[in-house]
Order: C-alpha cells, then sequence, then structure tokens
C-alpha cells in the first residue's frame, strides 16, 4: 500500500451510497480523500472527518479537472440524472466530462463504477456503457471497471409500499433468479483497489452479491426483517412502474430509463458467471436486517 498520508484519492459521488462508504472507508485508513459532489452543504460530515471538499457539477470538466488535479486515483461514476430530460444524452455528457478531466488531470488511476447491465444496442441502456468505452480507449490511464448487479438499495423505495399496502411491488419477474448485491460491498471492493493503488492496464470487475435471489425470496427475506413473514411479491406491468416514477417527481426520460432497465433484467440473459472472486459478502438477508428494516420504521 502507498504511503497513505502521502495519497490523495479523489472521490465523485461522495455524498451518495457508494461514495460516502469509500469516503469513509480511506480516510479510516489514513488516506487523504478529496469528496466532490454537487451540493456543498451535504459534504459537511466528511469536511468535518478532515476530508478535502469540492462541489460542482460532474458535466462541467474545468471543474472536475480543477477537482482531479494532484490526485493519485479517483473513484468516478455517472450519478443518478432523475431530472434530466434525456437521461442517455446526459449519460454520455458526464462520460466525457469525466474522461476529458482525468486526462487533462493527468491522473494515473481510475476506479470507474459501472454495471453488469447487458450491452444492447439501443439507448438508454447502450449510454450506460460509454463510459467504459471511452476509458478503455484513454492512453496512460489504468483502469479498474466494477461492474455491480442489481443494488440491494434499489428496494428500499418500495418498501414504503409495503408499510402502505402490505406488498413488495416491481415491474420484474417474480420467479428469474439474479444477482444482488449491496452498496457497502461495492464500497468495499473499491476502496480495497484504491488503497493498494498497483492496477495496471484495463481490468473489469463485477460484484454479485452473495447469491442470486428471486424478487419472490426478496419480498421473503425483507417480509421477515420487518415483522411480515407472509409478505407478498406482485409484479406489475410496465405502464404501471412507470407511473411510480414520474408520481415521485422523476422526468418521463427518467422513468422511462427505469422501465427499460427492468425489461432488459427480464428478458436479456445475464452471461456474467459466479464465481469465488465476484461473491461479495452481504446477504439480502442481512441487507434487510440492517438497512431495509431500519428504513421500514422510518417511513
Amino acid at each position: 500500500m502507498p504511503n497513505s498520508t502521502a495519497h490523495l484519492v479523489a472521490i465523485t459521488g461522495a455524498t451518495g451510497h457508494i461514495g460516502g462508504a469509500l469516503a469513509q472507508r480511506l480516510l479510516d485508513a489514513g488516506v487523504r480523500v478529496r469528496a466532490i459532489a454537487r451540493e456543498a452543504t451535504k459534504l459537511a460530515a466528511l469536511t468535518a472527518r478532515g476530508a478535502e471538499v469540492r462541489s460542482g457539477e460532474v458535466q462541467d470538466s474545468a471543474f472536475l479537472s480543477e477537482a482531479f488535479r494532484g490526485a493519485d486515483a479517483v473513484f468516478a461514476m455517472i450519478p443518478p440524472c432523475y431530472g434530466a430530460a434525456d437521461v442517455a444524452a446526459t449519460f454520455r455528457a458526464v462520460a466525457a466530462s469525466l474522461t476529458s478531466a482525468l486526462v487533462q488531470a493527468g491522473v494515473p488511476r481510475v476506479v470507474a463504477l459501472n454495471g453488469v447491465t447487458p450491452e444492447v444496442k439501443t439507448d438508454p441502456i447502450a449510454a450506460l456503457h460509454a463510459f467504459e468505452r471511452l476509458l478503455r480507449g484513454t492512453r496512460n490511464l489504468h483502469v479498474v471497471a466494477l461492474r455491480p448487479a442489481f443494488f440491494m438499495e434499489n428496494l428500499l423505495p418500495a418498501m414504503r409500499g409495503v408499510k402502505r399496502a402490505g406488498i413488495l411491488s416491481s415491474a420484474h419477474r417474480a420467479d428469474l433468479p439474479a444477482p444482488m448485491v449491496a452498496t457497502r460491498d461495492i464500497a468495499a471492493a473499491a476502496a480495497e483497489a484504491l488503497l493498494k493503488a498497483d492496477f495496471t492496464g484495463y481490468q473489469a470487475r463485477e460484484l454479485l452479491g452473495a447469491r442470486d435471489y428471486t424478487f419472490t425470496e426478496a419480498a421473503a427475506a425483507l417480509g421477515a426483517a420487518v415483522g411480515q413473514p407472509q409478505l407478498r411479491y406482485v409484479q406489475c406491468d410496465y405502464p404501471e412502474f412507470r407511473g411510480v416514477f414520474v408520481r415521485a417527481g422523476m422526468s418521463a426520460s427518467a422513468a422511462d430509463f427505469h422501465v427499460e432497465l427492468a425489461r432488459v433484467f427480464n428478458e436479456v440473459p445475464n452471461p456474467v458467471v459466479r464465481t469465488s472472486a465476484n461473491t461479495t459478502p452481504t446477504s439480502l438477508e442481512q441487507f434487510a436486517r440492517d438497512v431495509a428494516a431500519p428504513a421500514f420504521l422510518g417511513y
């Protein structure tokens, strides 16, 4: 591991589930952290722990170039864009901004966040993979591309429906086993790479959680944790699913993106084979107890 007192890591999305947990892990290890996020007020907790902070927009490559300057490594991600009028165009613009900033700042290493979503030819899913393609084509940049599966945290908004109606509902197939991963395990994988900072070339690492779960099994795990052992999973249709996101205040494009993610999940086989290397420790049962149950009580 490099000298922690000299090692500087810049983190985009530093106030999110993954970036926030990553920043805390690196600070615990004595690494210098430069936390980057849109809203300065949300960075106060990291400032109190000794992190440098920068607030600005990830589509502003000049801002990012300055925020990345002097960093030995960067954690780079495209943040959620729930209000975007065109999600695919936003994904591509942010990917281009991040890549340009990494080059302009002369950053030698980056851990980039993508996903295991299968590559399809149509937007907005196709735009998800633009960042990896840009990074792969960048000279003198060493890359670890993390490709996590379905985030367990994506189940948390549905817990409102559990409390209100006593069912877990989504557009995902009820009977399809699929990998689900806790964001804390993604942060742990990123921290491991950034602490060592010895990776070279271009590497991709899938993160698949402890095992595959159907959404029926997810309902059982969540129900057991919140005192509803008979909790059922009910699959809704795509228009109904889209309406959930529109009513939550997302743009039409963002709502369409979530529907397309569910459709690809349901219809396109995941090509990634589970191995010991891509299996991560947190089970859905543990996540339900540690994260979903407290969230449920807070609704």
